[in-house]
């Protein structure tokens, strides 16, 4: 089965979003080309250049997106004058999704995980999509309803009881284990959870099946490892050279 590329429906939403951010709420096709691929950092086949063109297979969809017609046929966007406009749908079709793009643009996701995330809230067509926000990024806990926090929080007390042990539950990263460190100046501990891979729970599927699934892609980190996991996008592929680096550090450290 060969590697699936990215195709017009995954850039609908990004698309739109990056339109909705503009103060004119406009955009031309080589500024989306620009600002798509600054957002998604296309990798693989996507990335390479096409034959006897300069185009990319990634901006080559991009483009497709005014060739098609994609956005104007379904009423997100109009055309005129070599520039997108959003429409009033479009701005809404993106409010309803606010949480879910903040989430997946802000975390560190691999390619592949990204498109098909974004596939994901596009095929989803009535399915309400709500993302397990990681409540790190300022600015996007806002568009968090208070049921996204009470699942998060479901989801983060399951994994504090999956990996945790004897009640003390350590970074993956570094090591750093809160209560032991600073005794009785505490009882509880202090852990987030990080999200490898983008976790989404539909209105119609039962939150334990959802735990359960979810549990293979987090990862319990300390607050430091987990802001820098963060500010350098470090994926779930660069995370082993991410505790390398810092056990060479400690080791170097201590001598």
């Amino acid at each position: 089965m060969g590697i699936k590329r990215i195709s017009e429906p995954d850039l609908i939403l990004p698309s739109l979003y990056l339109m909705s951010i503009d103060s004119h709420g406009r955009m031309s096709t080589t500024e989306l080309i620009s600002s798509l691929t600054q957002m998604l950092k296309p990798q693989g086949l996507d990335a390479e250049i096409l034959s006897n063109r300069k185009d990319t297979y990634f901006s080559q969809i991009v483009r497709n997106l005014k060739s098609h017609d994609t956005l104007s046929k379904k009423g997100y966007a109009s055309y005129q004058d070599g520039l997108f406009y959003i429409t009033d749908k479009g701005r809404q079709y993106v409010d309803n999704n606010k949480a879910a793009i903040l989430y997946i643009i802000n975390s560190g996701f691999q390619y592949d995980d990204i498109k098909n995330a974004f596939g994901e809230i596009y095929n989803s067509k009535e399915k309400k999509v709500i993302p397990f926000d990681e409540l790190i990024e300022e600015g996007s806990t806002k568009y968090v309803a208070t049921k996204v926090y009470e699942r998060s929080r479901k989801l983060r007390n399951a994994a504090i009881d999956y990996y945790g042990k004897n009640g003390l539950i350590a970074c993956d990263c570094c090591g750093f284990e809160f209560k032991s460190f600073y005794g009785d100046y505490t009882n509880k501990t202090c852990i987030e959870i990080h999200h490898l891979k983008p976790i989404f729970q539909y209105s119609d599927s039962q939150m334990t099946q959802t735990i359960e699934s979810a549990l293979k892609n987090l990862l319990p980190v300390c607050p430091n490892c987990h802001r820098v996991i963060h500010r350098n996008n470090i994926s779930k592929e660069r995370i082993p050279a991410f505790k390398e680096y810092i056990n060479l550090r400690k080791h170097s450290n201590s001598i």
